[in-house]
């Protein structure tokens, strides 16, 4: 691919805005890195997908190390989490050491994880808008310290370990399924649960980019400067996210979600 410099401009440029609205969301980014390599620069999915894993890699990095500085995630829960992550990722790795999956089949489970994660996120949006409980909990009341998540976490872990799955075979962070799951099974408040999701992104993408640098298939030139904005992007998505009112937020990521997966079929 001929980069000139409006081609480089205009991917660092995506690059943070998508690392903005993926901090801000708690998710990885992929679902818009992938989109944007396959759709805007004709790049092939399974190329996008490794290149999405290590953008994935350095973006998620920034906003957790930020997440880290405002006391919102923590070492302890990234690495419990992210451990069932990452045995999901395992998981794939094996399996599709043996099966091949060709690239529109790739196109279509993609375009299908848009458009499911699209679909989930107005549904979260509209259920959890106005919730009480949500509300006294991010009023300060919550700490990660004292409270009690192991309750329920055995609901949680096949989602953390889906999550790790997709993740590798996708080339996506995890977030689609890491955020609802620590929000609503886990019940830890929505901008913790960004925070942590992110937190388990970064783990699981050092696993998946080891892997991907060795049996896949990386545009590291495409992928850096994507990551230059990103990185960018998750600092300042980090930073302003407890400004930004996280139900229109939701709505307005998933109406992107669900755009992307309608180009991406067609």
């Amino acid at each position: 691919m001929d980069l000139y410099l409006t081609t480089i401009f205009l991917l660092i440029l995506l690059g943070f805005l998508t690392g903005t609205i993926s901090a801000i969301a708690g998710i990885g980014g992929g679902v818009f890195f992938v989109s944007i390599m396959t759709l805007l620069f004709l790049m092939p999915i399974n190329i996008a997908i490794d290149t999405s894993t290590f953008i994935i890699l350095t973006s998620s990095c920034a906003g957790f190390i930020t997440y880290l500085k405002q006391e919102r995630t923590n070492l302890k829960l990234a690495l419990a989490f992210g451990g069932f992550s990452i045995l999901g990722s395992i998981l794939a790795t094996i399996i599709f050491s043996f099966i091949q999956i060709d690239n529109s089949m790739l196109k279509i489970l993609f375009a299908l994880t848009l458009l499911v994660a699209g679909l989930n996120m107005i549904h979260k949006a509209i259920k959890t808008k106005g919730s009480l409980r949500s509300k006294d909990l991010e009023k300060g009341e919550f700490s990660l310290h004292d409270y009690d998540y192991k309750t329920n976490l055995k609901k949680a872990i096949p989602l953390f370990i889906l999550a790790g799955f997709v993740a590798n075979l996708l080339g996506i962070g995890g977030g689609i399924i890491n955020t609802p799951s620590l929000n609503i099974i886990l019940g830890f408040p929505i901008h913790n649960s960004t925070a942590i999701s992110t937190s388990i992104i970064f783990f699981t993408a050092i696993y998946n980019t080891i892997i991907k640098c060795l049996l896949g298939q990386i545009d590291y030139l495409v992928g850096l400067l994507i990551t230059i904005g990103a990185i960018l992007g998750s600092v300042f998505g980090a930073k302003i996210s407890r400004k930004i009112p996280k139900t229109y937020l939701k709505f307005l990521v998933a109406i992107i979600l669900l755009v992307l997966a309608i180009r991406m079929f067609f």
